[in-house]
């Protein structure tokens, strides 16, 4: 079966796009009790299903899998981690075959941070999903090979005044009120 898959840099444009088109409702339901990760990483990914289609003019699904078993390829997402137990939030580009110039797979975690969250306890988050990045089983790189694999962190947080982005991290504005915060490993030019 053909996927549709996406480069790195393409992720990190597509999750500022899509919060841009869907800022209403990330707005509602930012603010409910138990975080929004979840909703998002899934509305993200059926959003950039839609997108690709358009832009493809293709039928074909999204190479992507989730921890939460919902996008059309009909997988969750793989084990990807030394520790058995851990899930990737998102993995792109694990069903397609290798083929030279083509995107990396793509290891990604997603934090989104909540209007009652502080700056601080945010940062941290993304400093695990750092550490569970750098946990990728070798397996991994031995099916896909090493130079296939990326990992990418992404934090959704609020554009405030004076806002800083975590060490290590790049920061886009994705509107007035939200910023996406990206680190990757191998190192993205952007």
């Amino acid at each position: 079966m053909a996927y549709n898959t996406i480069g790195p840099v393409d992720v990190v444009k597509a999750v500022v796009e899509w919060i841009q088109a869907d800022q209403p409702t990330i707005d509602t339901l930012s603010v409910f009790a138990g975080g929004w990760e979840g909703w998002a990483r899934n509305q993200f990914a059926l959003w950039l299903q839609n997108q690709l289609r358009l832009r493809l003019r293709n039928n074909n699904p999204l190479d992507v899998l989730t921890e939460a078993n919902y996008i059309p390829t009909g997988e969750g997402a793989v084990p990807v981690f030394e520790n058995a137990q851990a899930r990737a939030d998102l993995v792109f580009n694990a069903l397609s075959p290798a083929v030279a110039d083509t995107a990396p797979v793509i290891i990604t975690e997603l934090k989104c941070q909540s209007p009652k969250q502080t700056w601080t306890s945010f940062r941290s988050g993304l400093s695990r999903d750092v550490t569970k990045l750098y946990g990728v089983n070798p397996d991994v790189d031995d099916a896909f090979g090493p130079e296939n694999v990326m990992v990418l962190s992404l934090g959704i947080c609020f554009n405030e005044p004076g806002f800083r982005p975590a060490a290590g991290y790049r920061v886009e504005s994705a509107g007035r009120q939200y910023a996406v915060q990206w680190w990757a490993d191998p190192d993205l030019l952007g």
